[in-house]
């Protein structure tokens, strides 16, 4: 028999060793444990020194990203400014010239010195084109080029590229050949100077470069909706044609179909590209289909809205009955510009009527509060006084003595839309372009008298 004590050990001994494998695997796995924590620990550290460098690298490029964005819209914001009063320098001697030769050719010339006159307003209308084809492109690089959507009737489309473009034609014995649908004679609310722009470029192209033959325009209206149509332009040529690896190089910028193009036809190489440009931002497109040999059909399609019938039954007055409107008036014009003076006098010596010219707006003021006016032409940027600053005063004594308001019409060389919406905001009647021509002029001082704005 065993003794108690004897049958005991191996248990004992056994315990023993179980406790000392399970305290190993438990200082083991403290062990892995602070291991796995410190590693984790750095790792922690890692990523947030790492995210740290991230914020300042993020903090760096966004202070980057705002200086180069500041820095852009400065440089565009100067571009805007430096294209305003380039279109404002070059227009005003433009009206010089411009206004100086359509008096010249009221002054009873000879057959010889008409043409000559002719000459120099062609090439001085020539010299315009291309002026606002510069400032479009440069317009449409700082995505400030302006639309204004007014009621048009299109047949003065149709009607205003027959006038401006049949006598080209004729003199290279081309057949100038124009036809509009009977849905396309309707009123639309479109801009008809951007649309008069592209028809322009298509149809100057197409009888620059055709020798014989026609060139014809047709002018269609395609209903989208009950509000809206797309306006299908096409012009076609019986010219040289365009290699179809060519064409997509015409409505680049300074694109032509080859080197030669420019040496032998001259043009800028920018009509086309502002046409693109242009029936894209009214919602359409332009195309061309040509073959070497087979002429050419350039293809522009806008998207305009449908006027009211009420509205396509205003029509503009008449010339005859805007010119009669005139007759008898007394009419202050405020002009800094000497030359700009005599082509204001020589536009409505005809229209029997008062006029007296100022030099600057602090004299049309004064003159205004002397004198019984029946209207005023007010030039913008002038000495002592603006012209904008003279009509507002203007119009708070108006408002003071309880005097009927008087048409005050801008005539400047500041034509964008921006500037001519300040100044109707600010209280004028309308507004005429500089280079002015009689015709308008006469039609903006009718619509002012009518309460009309323009």
């Amino acid at each position: 028999m065993y003794e108690r004590g004897q049958i005991a050990a191996p248990k004992d001994a056994v315990s023993r060793r179980r406790y000392m494998r399970e305290r190993l695997a438990r200082e083991e796995a403290e062990s892995l444990l602070e291991e796995k924590s410190r590693e984790l620990f750095e790792a922690n550290q890692g990523l947030q020194k790492l995210l740290g460098t991230l914020e300042t690298a993020v903090q760096e490029r966004t202070r980057e990203l705002e200086t180069a964005r500041v820095a852009a819209e400065a440089a565009n914001e100067a571009k805007s400014i430096f294209l305003a009063s380039m279109s404002h320098e070059i227009r005003t001697p433009m009206n010089g010239i411009l206004g100086m030769a359509q008096a010249l050719d009221d002054s009873g010339l000879s057959k010889d010195q008409g043409k000559l006159v002719s000459i120099l307003s062609d090439s001085g209308k020539l010299l315009l084109a291309i002026i606002n084809d510069v400032l479009d492109i440069s317009k449409i690089e700082a995505g400030k080029l302006e639309f204004e959507f007014i009621p048009y009737p299109l047949t003065d489309l149709v009607e205003n590229m027959q006038h401006h473009y049949q006598f080209p034609a004729q003199e290279k014995a081309l057949r100038f050949d124009v036809a509009i649908t009977e849905a396309a004679r309707c009123w639309v609310r479109t801009d008809p100077i951007r649309l008069q722009q592209v028809v322009g470029n298509l149809l100057s192209n197409a009888i620059k470069f055709t020798e014989a033959g026609a060139v014809a325009l047709s002018v269609d209206l395609l209903p989208l909706s009950s509000e809206h149509a797309m306006l299908s332009l096409k012009v076609k040529d019986t010219g040289p044609g365009i290699p179809e690896d060519q064409q997509a190089r015409l409505f680049e910028r300074f694109g032509q179909a080859h080197s030669s193009v420019n040496r032998t036809h001259g043009g800028t190489g920018l009509g086309l590209a502002i046409s693109r440009h242009i029936c894209v931002l009214m919602g359409g497109k332009i195309s061309v289909r040509s073959q070497p040999e087979q002429g050419a059909e350039f293809h522009a399609m806008v998207k305009v809205e449908l006027a009211d019938e009420a509205v396509a039954h205003i029509r503009s007055a008449p010339k005859a009955d805007a010119a009669r409107r005139l007759v008898g008036l007394r009419v202050l014009a405020a002009e800094d510009n000497r030359t700009n003076q005599l082509v204001l006098r020589h536009m409505l010596k005809k229209n029997d009527l008062t006029l007296d010219i100022v030099d600057n707006g602090k004299e049309a003021l004064r003159a205004w509060r002397d004198g019984t006016y029946d209207m005023v032409l007010m030039d913008i940027d002038m000495p002592v006084m603006g012209g904008l600053e003279a009509t507002q005063r203007i119009r708070i004594i108006e408002n003071e003595t309880m005097k009927n308001p008087i048409p005050i019409l801008a005539v400047s060389a500041n034509a964008m839309v921006h500037q001519v919406a300040g100044y109707l905001a600010g209280g004028m009647s309308g507004h005429v372009a500089k280079p002015v021509s009689r015709d308008a002029l006469v039609q903006a001082m009718a619509a002012a008298l009518e309460g009309e704005t323009r």
